[in-house]
């Protein structure tokens, strides 16, 4: 440095200014970052069409004497962080819904499956997985709310698609005869 003319004092005077500058700068990169990310969407979330309901009997009929549960998922709501550095979202996923114990109940407990699927908005599934749902009637009432969280769904971030090129879906995990059921509940309304 001194062939450049610059005392030693003034050349640290400039490697600290220039050190400043590098971390006022690194600094600023953070914060846009984390700006960036309050900015990005998470996934959408919702309920499959119907697969909100679900309806069993306990083998004897269809009557309403042969309901053992009817049940039905209300909302769906997400929330999420974005790893840019491992190009993932990292997904909270919760819902919630009621549940009703039909005259053919004689457990307090009773157990349903869900799903909870991700897909690219209007197009392919990418996963699906099955998850339980159990249904606690032990205080003796008829009626019963649950909730089920399910934490750091992993969704791939690669930009340009942020976290609105995919939807989460939920909805209870039907046989082909409660799906029949509930398409003609819906008819008869």
């Amino acid at each position: 440095m001194a062939h450049l003319g610059m005392t030693a004092k003034t050349a640290l005077k400039i490697m600290g200014f220039s050190a400043f500058l590098g971390l006022a700068a690194c600094g600023a990169s953070v914060q846009a970052e984390n700006e960036m990310k309050l900015r990005l969407p998470c996934p959408g979330a919702g309920i499959l069409g119907s697969t909100e309901k679900v309806t069993l009997f306990n083998g004897a009929g269809q009557d309403i004497t042969d309901v053992v549960v009817t049940a039905e998922i209300e909302r769906v709501v997400t929330s999420c962080e974005y790893d840019f550095d491992d190009g993932i979202i990292y997904v909270d996923i919760a819902y919630r819904g009621v549940a009703e114990a039909g005259p053919a109940a004689t457990n307090p407990t009773i157990n349903l499956s869900a799903f909870l699927a991700l897909t690219e908005v209007n197009r392919s599934v990418l996963r699906k997985d099955i998850e339980p749902i159990e249904l606690d009637f032990s205080e003796g009432g008829r009626r019963t709310e649950f909730v089920k969280v399910i934490e750091g769904a992993r969704v791939p971030y690669v930009p340009p698609f942020d976290g609105s090129a995919y939807e989460f879906l939920v909805g209870f995990q039907l046989t082909p005869d409660q799906v029949v059921y509930n398409k003609e509940q819906k008819a008869n309304r």
